[in-house]
């Protein structure tokens, strides 16, 4: 479906999108968070939980408030914790540049890039 041409301008892009400051200091910020066990073992509790309370929730289960505070309390450990949060802030300063760029490609190719770039995922979404 792309041309070589695109694939070629894709792939530059790519490029310069990787080596920029900010996209660096995204990466090198996930980086330091997938490196630290603490802050993956507080992601992985926080999903686990999150998942957990959504399966309840839809089987019509009344949550408790407590574990509901006890979830939030959770969330803010894991939010404030330094890694975690140097890795969010730094995601926060590249989500605008991406989207703008997509939005940038979206219009010339007629088509949303998102999709063409993740496929299975685009079909999946409703």
């Amino acid at each position: 479906m792309l041309t070589e041409e695109l694939r070629t301008a894709a792939r530059a892009l790519g490029e310069a999108l990787r080596v920029s400051e900010a996209v660096q200091k995204y990466l090198n910020a996930r980086a330091d968070c997938e490196a630290d066990p603490e802050a993956v073992d507080l992601e992985k509790r926080l999903l686990a939980r999150y998942e957990e309370l959504i399966t309840r929730q839809q089987r019509g289960d009344l949550l408790p408030r407590s574990e509901i505070e006890a979830f939030n309390a959770l969330k803010r450990q894991v939010y404030l914790y330094p890694r975690i949060a140097d890795r969010e802030a730094a995601t926060a300063l590249v989500k605008p540049n991406f989207a703008e760029i997509a939005d940038e490609i979206n219009l010339p190719l007629g088509v949303e890039f998102a999709a063409l770039a993740h496929p299975a995922e685009a079909k999946e979404k409703p």
